[in-house]
């Protein structure tokens, strides 16, 4: 081998040989210190409790139209209901409801100068039917009584007028009720509400002992009418 070429020849061993044990080494990609900072957690959101939208206040609404039912006052310690219903012009329906009752007792009593005048009607349970009575009451003492009993529908009508609470019922006037809630309505005539101020209250009684004994009345409230 020539000298040339035998110094080609360990040229290219030293490389090859230099290659493999020398491997090249990657420089580094420098790094800022803000990169080495640890990565804060994300925020966990704090729950809000779920409220409801305020209602607005109603603003300009008109006000409710008065119901044709104007009673529905409650007598104490559960006793009698008294209802007062308007039917039509300067007429009331007095309805009174006690499923124990056994008598009924409607009073119209007057105010002011006239406190001491009332018409009570009364209306008893009896064996062939109800017995029903309206007295007038003056200054404080009964005057006169009006027997309306025993007038159905084939007979002739009974009635009458307190003279000076004016103040009118007749036979045909008392509705029963047959249905075991002690019902009784009874048909009113009344004065013009403006010439004074009148109450109107209910009663009931039962017969806590024997048969056709009565025990106490109990109350309603007082229903005002007129004034």
């Amino acid at each position: 081998m020539s000298a040339r070429f035998a110094t080609l020849a360990a040229f290219l061993i030293l490389f090859i040989v230099g290659g493999c044990a020398a491997p090249v080494a990657v420089a580094p990609t420098p790094v800022g210190p803000e990169a080495l900072a640890p990565t804060p957690p994300a925020p966990t959101p704090t729950p809000v409790p779920a409220t409801e939208a305020p209602t607005p206040a109603l603003t300009g609404a008109a006000a409710p139209t008065a119901t044709p039912n104007a009673g529905q006052v409650d007598g104490s310690d559960g006793g009698p209901q008294l209802t007062v219903e308007f039917p039509g012009d300067r007429l009331v329906d007095v309805t009174l409801e006690d499923a124990a009752a056994r008598a009924w007792r409607i009073v119209v009593a007057g105010t002011g100068a006239l406190v001491g005048d009332r018409f009570e009607i009364v209306v008893e349970a009896g064996d062939v039917g109800p017995v029903i009575t309206a007295t007038e009451v003056r200054g404080g003492e009964a005057v006169d009584a009006i027997d309306l009993s025993f007038y159905g529908e084939d007979t002739a009508a009974a009635g009458g007028c307190h003279r000076t609470l004016e103040v009118c019922v007749d036979s045909s006037s008392f509705t029963f009720s047959d249905d075991g809630t002690g019902r009784l309505r009874t048909r009113l005539n009344m004065p013009d509400p403006a010439s004074g101020v009148l109450t109107i209250t209910g009663a009931t009684a039962g017969w806590p002992g024997e048969p056709f004994v009565l025990g106490p009345w109990s109350d309603t409230e007082d229903f005002a009418w007129g004034g």
